[in-house]
């Protein structure tokens, strides 16, 4: 499986993987009325491509897995019980972490977290933090057999979903030379 950093070329076929992904979410029951759309947005799409946030696996010809790392985090972040003081130029958020239902049972995302993390040291990052919509616990699970961390609990509106839910907040913490503690 080869990870690679998104171009410009592929934003309308990332546009169109993360919609997909959205009408699928859409139809699990941790996602109130349906399908909103809409995330990761155009802007936030561009801007991960534009700063080699963005990372894509091909199959069968076409965008089967993604994700996107930066340091952006919703307020609601202020809130968790982090192990680590870190800057917020030290720390990066994942996001958008999506697999194709037709690629899941594949080790497809634990290659995205693997890869994840790896970049994040490659970066000199000291934290990688995430968030999970509550009722959505096989990727919960995932994480935690990583080292993340639970956070704690807080309220989040995001866009797409359009009213507040809980989200459990994780973190995985790297020392200066890396390596996970």
């Amino acid at each position: 499986m080869k990870i690679e950093e998104a171009k410009e070329a592929d934003f309308e076929e990332l546009r169109r993987f993360y919609n997909r992904m959205c009408e699928v979410l859409g139809q699990e029951s941790f996602i109130p009325n349906g399908d909103k759309g809409g995330f990761p947005s155009d802007d936030m799409i561009w801007d991960a491509i534009r700063h080699t946030e963005q990372f894509l696996v091909r199959a069968d010809g076409g965008i089967a897995a993604a994700y996107i790392m930066n340091h952006d985090c919703d307020a609601a972040y202020a809130q968790g019980h982090w192990r680590t003081d870190a800057a917020p130029d030290q720390v990066v958020t994942l996001h958008a972490l999506r697999v194709l239902p037709e690629y899941s049972g594949r080790g497809y995302a634990k290659e995205l977290v693997s890869h994840a993390i790896h970049k994040a040291e490659e970066r000199g990052m000291r934290a990688i933090r995430l968030d999970c919509i509550v009722g959505n616990d096989i990727p919960q699970k995932m994480y935690q057999s990583f080292g993340f961390k639970y956070a704690g609990t807080v309220p989040i509106t995001y866009t797409d979903i359009g009213e507040p839910r809980d989200f459990n907040l994780y973190e995985l913490v790297l020392n200066k030379v890396g390596f996970l503690i």
